[in-house]
This record gives C-alpha cells, structure tokens and sequence, in this order.
C-alpha cells in the first residue's frame, strides 16, 4: 500500500504502553512498543534480524527487549547489545522508530527519522482541556481500510440514517453543507438549525426535552487521518457561546488494506461531574462505532471487490461527499510529492 510516510501516526494511548509490551502493526509494519528504565516510550520493528521471531513474544530485562527465541537483546536505539551465544554480529539491529508522546498519546514517525519534527503534528489541546471539559476515550480495531473510516467521518450526512444515539431522524430540509481548505487542512461544517434534541444532547440538555435546538457537526481534518470534531446545540437563533458542546477526536492509523487503529476521545463542556453519564456516554459512543460505523464500512468494503481506492470504481458523488474527496486529493498528492523525493535520492 502507499502511506505517507513522513507524517505522525497516533499509535497508542500513553496508558497502553505501561509495564509490558504492546505489539502492534501499524503501515504494515509489525512494531513492538515499551517503556526503558526512564519511563521513555520505545519503539523498535517487532522482528529479530536472527530467525525473525517477534520480539513482543520475548521480555524487557533491564529496560531492554530479549528475543524468546534465542535470547538476544536489543537496546532503545535498535543495536543487540548481548548475544548469549558469542561476539555480536555487525548487523544485528533493528529499526527504531522516532515517537512523541503528547495529548495523552504514543504518536510514531514511520518516515526519515531525521525530518521528525513534532511541530508537525496537528493541534489536538481540545482533549486535554481539563479545566473545561470531561473526557471518556475509547480505542478498536475497524475492519476497513483507513480511507473509507476518513469519508464516513468527513460526511456526517448518513448520521441520522444510521445512528439513533446520536442522529436525527427529524432532521430539517434547511440542513446546510459547506466546505473549507486552509493549506493542507479540510473542514466540514454541518448546521442543522430548528430540530428536536438527539438522544445524546437529551441526556446533557438541562432546558424542557421537547427544546427545538440549533446543532452544528464541524469536522476537522489533517493529513493523513487525524480528525478533530466540534459538536454542540443551542437554543434557536443563540450564539454558540451559550450552549453546550462536545470536542471529540477521531484519529485513524492504517493497519493494512483491510484494517484500521481507531482512537477516539470525547470531552463535554456540561454535567462534568456526573460519572455515571460519563460511562453511559462511553458505552454508547463505543457502540456508535463499533456496531454501526465499523460493520457498514466493511459492508461497502466488501462490495468493493478488494480495491481500496474508492475513486477508481467512479461512485456516484454528492454534495456532502465534498470534503471527503479533497481531503483524498490532498493526501493524494503529498504522498506523490513524498515518493518522487524518494525515487530522486
């Protein structure tokens, strides 16, 4: 498959890569994660160069990786530092891989390691905005290519189709669709003025159920996958400043051609100390993508015949498909940009 490579990747919560290791493939690329005697997060390609066993099936001894097999080590920067066996061959290391840990994530740099630069990775502080907001989180495995995850986020226009939690099935004909590009970033703003509260905003609305309410669904996007949602409801003809909201992160990594890491987090700006509503929200939202999103992707998947790209079988486009296919535009062209530099050198 072709990614683009000279980007960060969200590869684990923090709290996933604790006190053993996480094995996980991510482009393809089979990667085991760990924690050095410093706490540092680690991450090195998930096979020793001697018979290829992965070493996520071996032990960390003093901070480093032991292959299960035949007992050889590897430190933090890739390099055997003890062969059991005798003297350590010149070419007994593996990749390491450059990671940044920041907005409560393991994010991975899977290009040069040499252009790793975190001031590359978009601004996701709206999850961590603990003074304003509470948070639940969740993580699965979709069981589609990551692009097709990106145009059912990208077009909120089938969430009153096939979401009850938190569609509307009373949804207004004067629903409005509009589009913006700002250098390599997409935005998707849906407004949906006059309609009857979802079931999700009934259980954090404080006014009468029966309020008619303006909602807004922006989505934000940024190469190659990490999306960043504003959600929220007013009262009719209010600024948004009065009601309430909901930033919610939706942020892909491809696993493979028929796979896909889905890290998601949500923080409310309304009944912030209510736990109970917090784990009914992250039940509820867990089953929103994992019963209805995920199963519906790998059904259109399916009938796509094993392609993955989208375009090349000419669906049909609508008007809300706008943002979708810009944002595969973009991807597109700054993973030909990326290429043609690595073919040049």
């Amino acid at each position: 498959m072709n990614y683009l490579r000279n980007t960060w990747y969200a590869a684990a919560w923090d709290h996933e890569v604790a006190g053993k290791m996480l094995a996980r493939t991510l482009l393809d690329q089979p990667i085991v994660f760990y924690r050095d005697v410093f706490g540092k997060a680690i991450a090195l390609a998930d096979r020793c160069p001697h018979r290829f066993a992965p070493l996520s099936g071996g032990k960390l001894v003093d901070g480093v990786v032991e292959c299960p097999y035949h007992g050889l080590r590897y430190g933090s920067d890739g390099i055997c530092v003890h062969n059991p066996h005798g003297a350590i061959p010149k070419a007994a290391k593996v990749t390491s891989y450059p990671l940044l840990e920041k907005y409560s994530m393991i994010w991975i740099w899977m290009g040069r390691a040499e252009d790793a630069d975190p001031a590359l990775l978009p601004d996701f502080s709206a999850i961590v905005d603990h003074q304003r907001r509470t948070y639940v989180s969740g993580y699965l495995r979709l069981n589609c290519y990551y692009e097709l995850a990106t145009d059912n986020l990208l077009d909120l226009s089938h969430v009153q189709y096939l979401h009850p939690l938190i569609g509307n099935t009373d949804s207004s004909d004067r629903n409005t669709f509009s589009l913006k590009v700002e250098g390599n970033t997409v935005w998707a703003y849906n407004n949906m003025p006059g309609e009857p509260l979802t079931k999700m905003w009934q259980m954090l609305w404080d006014g009468p159920p029966t309020t008619l309410v303006d909602r807004r669904a922006h989505m934000r996007w940024d190469p190659p996958s990490t999306l960043l949602l504003d959600i929220g409801v007013t009262e009719c003809g209010r600024p948004e400043s009065e009601g309430i909201s909901n930033a919610v992160a939706h942020i892909l990594t491809p696993e493979s051609a028929s796979a896909t890491h889905y890290f998601w987090k949500a923080g409310r700006d309304c009944k912030r100390d209510d736990t109970e509503l917090s784990e009914k929200l992250r039940i509820g939202l867990d089953a929103v993508f994992r019963y209805e999103d995920d199963p519906m992707i790998m059904a259109c998947q399916s009938r796509m015949g094993g392609v993955t790209d989208l375009m090349s079988l000419k669906p049909i486009l609508l008007a809300t498909d706008a943002s979708a296919i810009r944002a595969r535009r973009v991807l597109a062209a700054l993973i030909e940009k990326e290429q043609a530099v690595t073919f040049a050198t």
